[in-house]
């Protein structure tokens, strides 16, 4: 006979408050970037660093004027345009490297790269669940966090973290303007849902500005970019003709509606300007690339493959199991049921696909460390919102069938018992699987790394050794500057160094000899003993 058994599971007799929950993911994070931000002075530049700034650092030695530097940045962004590459946005960032002015300055790199991130992504999130949704702002605030601690620190790969929050000339192109583009979507809901005719009215200008920047930032982002202004013009083509409706507009947003397309129009020809640009004919016949049907199927098969399989890990699934009960609660303030989790999620692959087709139809590879960043913190945002889509489907699906006083629960500023507990054990099956994990590899997480890198004096050595190739490349008198070896440099701070003349990536060694006025650099290998 089957055992019965009766029983109950213990749960917390306090809820969870969605304010205190905030307030602990917004300090999680913060503490988290410490190590992060604090390994940033001891960080160095290399490699792009030395030529795409050259012209500007040049000037700027010349002149000791800042503004004359940034017009010399400015000429530079435009000789890249017609003699290398389209994206002349990125191209003007990357030229604007701190290091132009001093290579003191150059500690300044995570911290631009990661506060841009951080509003652009809050700034999004606010748009999308506080105005637009009208959704609680505490858990709002939990999402955000939430998912910018997986994009920064479940970033496994640590040439990932180096090209993507360290080397200037890689951070810069890609997650700063990756974090632009945010702040960019984030504008055009709130011209469409804030309530105030003048912000509305700002804010429309201001999207109209960065527009057409951000048609020319990096391809990944620019290609996303036009993708949604190209759905902006579709829906209100169809709007205009009263075959598709947008939903909780306001008098204002009634209004401005009729006017979203022109940021949208301006972005497009952004865009337009960046992939004809003269200089990609000629950067072209350098690589060897893909026809865009067959970029479009290896992006397709990459979402899986580069980052589902080899970058997703267990921690990234339980803190969106984590999100669940978050969403939940969130979906309860929703007016208006989400009925297509299907075609949603399709989307959503969709647009993370379409962040790795640039690279699969220019080189033929996605392998570079900037390049995986991006397309990881695309697949942890989408991955959050579908999780959200569905979530909010699942709820409507039992409010309409059970729960007739469900709404009335949803005004609840906590959360119940029950996921108060789950969220708990969650947070303990993280905290737990990560100190087994970190304990045998401290690399594991990329604060952990920033950490190991700081107490084990990898970085401070690595800082040392960069200020006794300054003294030579500084020195007028030396002409040929012998640089050593560095003895282990930290993989966190490290992109590229300068090599022997028979490595492909000699033309480092040039770049820096011209960066610091020298006939010739040349590097001191380590002797080993054998």
């Amino acid at each position: 006979m089957p055992i019965m058994l009766d029983y109950k599971l213990p749960f917390l007799k306090k809820r969870i408050s969605f304010k205190a929950l905030s307030i602990v993911m917004i300090a999680i994070y913060v503490l988290s970037l410490i190590p992060v931000l604090v390994l940033g002075f001891y960080d160095f530049p290399s490699a792009d660093d030395f030529s795409m700034a050259l012209q500007p650092h040049l000037t700027f030695v010349e002149t000791g004027n800042f503004f004359s530097a940034v017009v010399a940045a400015f000429g530079k962004a435009y000789w890249i345009y017609n003699n290398y590459e389209g994206y002349f946005f990125s191209a003007l960032l990357t030229c604007l490297c701190p290091a132009v002015f001093s290579e003191q300055l150059y500690f300044l790199v995570p911290f631009i790269i990661i506060s841009m991130l951080t509003f652009g992504v809050c700034y999004f999130f606010n748009a999308l669940f506080v105005r637009a949704l009208k959704l609680d702002k505490h858990l709002t605030n939990v999402v955000s966090m939430t998912t910018l601690i997986m994009m920064i620190h479940f970033l496994k790969a640590s040439g990932a973290r180096a090209q993507g929050f360290y080397w200037w000339s890689g951070a810069v192109n890609y997650v700063f303007t990756f974090g632009m583009a945010f702040f960019w979507v984030g504008l055009l809901l709130r011209i469409l849902y804030d309530e105030d005719k003048k912000a509305c009215k700002r804010k429309l200008i201001w999207a109209c500005i960065w527009a057409f920047p951000m048609g020319g930032a990096n391809y990944l982002t620019a290609l996303e970019l036009a993708i949604i202004s190209f759905l902006i013009l579709f829906i209100c083509v169809m709007n205009k003709f009263s075959k598709i409706g947008i939903e909780g507009l306001g008098e204002v947003g009634k209004k401005y509606v009729k006017l979203i397309w022109i940021p949208a129009v301006i972005n497009l020809i952004g865009f337009g300007f960046s992939v004809t640009a003269p200089g990609i004919k000629i950067r072209s016949a350098e690589t060897i690339g893909n026809s865009p049907v067959k970029a479009v199927l290896l992006s397709l098969y990459g979402t899986f493959n580069v980052i589902i399989d080899e970058m997703a890990r267990w921690e990234t699934l339980v803190v969106l199991l984590l999100l669940v009960p978050i969403f939940w609660k969130l979906a309860g303030g929703l007016k208006h049921r989400l009925r297509h989790p299907l075609i949603f999620i399709v989307f959503a692959y969709g647009m993370v696909s379409s962040n790795m087709t640039p690279a699969y139809y220019a080189v033929s590879n996605f392998d570079e460390g900037r390049l995986i960043v991006l397309a990881w913190m695309e697949f942890v945002f989408f991955a959050g919102l579908s999780v959200f889509y569905i979530t909010a489907w699942i709820r409507g699906l039992f409010e309409d069938k059970i729960f007739s006083a469900a709404k009335e629960t949803s005004k609840s500023d906590s959360f119940s018992c029950e996921a108060s507990s789950a969220i708990l054990v969650l947070f303990a099956v993280l905290i737990y699987g990560s100190a087994l994990c970190v304990m045998p590899n401290p690399h594991y997480y990329t604060a952990t790394s920033a950490l190991y890198e700081l107490a084990s004096g990898n970085a401070a050595r690595y800082k040392a050794e960069n200020a006794e190739r300054l003294k030579a490349l500084k020195d007028p008198s030396v002409k040929t500057a012998v640089l050593k070896e560095y003895t282990d440099a930290p993989d966190m701070l490290f992109y590229k160094d300068i090599t022997d003349p028979e490595f492909d990536d000699y033309w480092i060694n040039g770049s820096m000899a011209n960066y610091y006025n020298k006939d010739e650099i040349v590097i001191e290998r380590i002797k080993h003993e054998e």
